[in-house]
């Protein structure tokens, strides 16, 4: 059977009609909502299966941490077995809430490397260059001190440069002393370097989709929002995607779209849909009993994400989360003083300074990213707790940029209610083996240079005799997290291999489109926040201009 999913059996379902309807309220689809319902010609509904939950700690930034250890806000994933990750099943948390991931995240606000982006259109996906992304990433954020010419003054999305702390101050020193340039600007003229990070919040409080762009929205008439909806699968007729089937309130529901569908439920759920919805690998669906629609075989593959370690260290003096929040004076005066002034360590999330550098001076772009933490922990991304050291400490933290280790994410059972199979397969690319390495020693280096030196009692974790790169790579598989940046499951492109073409329509299916960080074709270096907001914005231009709306400003 092609072309078609199965009719619904068992119950007579009322169907609603919209011209679009929109599965995920997270970065991307928060985006394509607002901006599809702004010109009053298009009633829109957007689905999200997460609650509008206003908990306190959803809002403050160094609430990020309690969040991820709760069991509000988030899909609680966890991969598959990782072979050289000692074989430990990593905790990949996503948003289930409005505003999505953006909702739960740590607000870093990095929007890529430009030559990353011109890989993209060189790769074959015509119109995402650098040059041709940055309006629409200019057009996401509103960031007062930027160069205009490269930094959006007037969108939705409020950016600060955060104050550095004590630590963050000597990081930033010492990264210069190791040789890595200090840039005013990484979003701006100069991306590599060490520089101050930027923070979408805004007063001291998480600026991300459902602030920035939901609340503006909600009271128009063309936005329908529902929450607490599930997506079970997409209806598609005749080679046309017509609607979307979801449960909410223990009731199945029908949505049907005029126009076209949207699918913007991120790297782990919107491949899991799509199976669900027999837009696939036709054998992996055939093994589901889930008849084919269309034979994407590239529908879950392409996984990437960057695998975060520590180098953990203990600090000479008491200036470390680990000593604020283990005095209950100290952790009043922090209350107070956020509280007061909307600043201080709660303002952030344990970080405030980081490195786009190369690893090798030989290189010709930067290859890892390094980031100072102001805490120390023995294990700090624990799914169930966080128990931070009883001395003052702080880590170093680090990254490849560009993995090329691939996953997975397929189905793990036809049922829509079960959680996908992820597969992250880090460190499968000896490359990246290799760059893993590299970035702990550059972070050993960086951590001997004198501003940084004066600080440091001793190295913690794995301590000074881990020299060797069995060592090194030992203490990466004990330690070694994800640092919640999946993509590329929806990749973008016109091979074989690609589910979406060039403005995000999926291959073979008419009236339907992806939109998130599923579509990339790589990483894109660095955070992924940022990228998935563009994303959304450039779905909704390419959909109006479609429509006759004319949006190319």
């Amino acid at each position: 059977m092609t072309g078609r999913t199965p009719p619904i059996a068992h119950e007579t379902v009322a169907a609603e009609t919209f011209d679009y309807v929109i599965v995920g309220a997270g970065s991307a689809g928060s985006a394509i909502a607002a901006r599809l319902s702004e010109s009053g010609r298009h009633r829109v509904l957007l689905l999200e299966a997460g609650t509008d939950d206003r908990w306190i700690w959803l809002r403050v930034p160094l609430g990020a941490g309690r969040v991820l250890l709760s069991e509000r806000g988030l899909w609680r994933f966890f991969t598959q077995p990782e072979p050289r990750l000692a074989g430990r099943r990593m905790f990949w948390p996503r948003g289930r809430v409005l505003g999505g991931s953006s909702t739960i995240n740590g607000m870093l606000w990095v929007r890529g490397e430009p030559a990353e982006y011109d890989r993209w259109r060189d790769a074959g996906c015509a119109g995402w260059g650098y040059d041709d992304v940055l309006p629409f990433l200019k057009r996401v954020e509103r960031y007062a001190p930027g160069d205009p010419a490269r930094r959006g003054t007037q969108g939705p999305v409020n950016v600060v440069q955060f104050e550095p702390d004590e630590l963050g101050a000597a990081f930033h020193h010492a990264c210069q002393q190791a040789g890595i340039p200090a840039t005013a600007d990484y979003n701006g003229a100069q991306y590599e370097g060490v520089g101050i990070l930027q923070t979408n919040t805004r007063r001291g409080l998480r600026h991300g989709g459902r602030e920035a762009y939901l609340d503006p929205a909600r009271g128009r008439e063309t936005l329908v929002v529902r929450i607490g909806a599930r997506a079970h699968r997409l209806l598609v007729e005749n080679g046309r995607a017509v609607g979307v089937e979801y449960r909410q309130g223990g009731q199945r529901r029908l949505a049907r779209a005029r126009n076209e569908v949207i699918v913007a439920a991120g790297a782990v759920q919107s491949p899991h849909l799509l199976e669900l919805s027999g837009i696939g690998d036709r054998e992996r669906l055939a093994s589901f009993g889930i008849a084919s629609v269309v034979h994407l075989p590239g529908v879950g593959e392409n996984c990437r994400d960057h695998l975060h370690t520590r180098i953990s260290y203990e600090c000479t003096r008491p200036i470390t989360l680990n000593d604020m929040l283990g005095n209950p004076l100290r952790q009043a005066w922090m209350g107070l003083r956020y509280l007061l002034r909307r600043d201080g360590p709660m303002a952030a999330c344990t970080t405030t300074v980081h490195a786009l550098a190369r690893s090798d001076p030989s290189l010709d772009r930067p290859d890892v990213k390094i980031q100072m933490h102001i805490l120390s922990a023995e294990d700090p991304r624990d799914p169930k707790r966080l128990v931070l050291d009883r001395f003052p400490g702080f880590g170093i933290g680090c990254f490849a940029l560009r993995p090329r280790s691939r996953g997975s994410v397929h189905l793990a059972s036809a049922d829509p209610e079960q959680p996908p199979a992820i597969v992250a397969n880090y460190l499968a690319d000896p490359r990246d083996r290799a760059t893993s390495l590299a970035a702990l020693r550059l972070v050993r280096r960086i951590a001997e240079q004198p501003a940084l030196k004066a600080l440091i009692v001793r190295e913690v974790r794995p301590g000074p005799a881990a020299q060797s790169d069995e060592a090194l790579l030992d203490h990466i598989a004990r330690l070694g997290a994800t640092s919640y940046h999946p993509v590329g499951t929806c990749r973008m492109g016109s091979d074989a291999m690609a589910v979406v073409d060039h403005e995000l329509r999926v291959h073979g299916v008419a009236g339907l489109r992806v939109a998130d960080a599923s579509i990339m074709p790589t990483m894109v270096s660095s955070n992924t926040n940022a990228p998935s907001f563009m994303i959304g914005e450039r779905c909704a231009d390419f959909i109006l201009r479609e429509a006759g709306s004319n949006r190319t400003s």
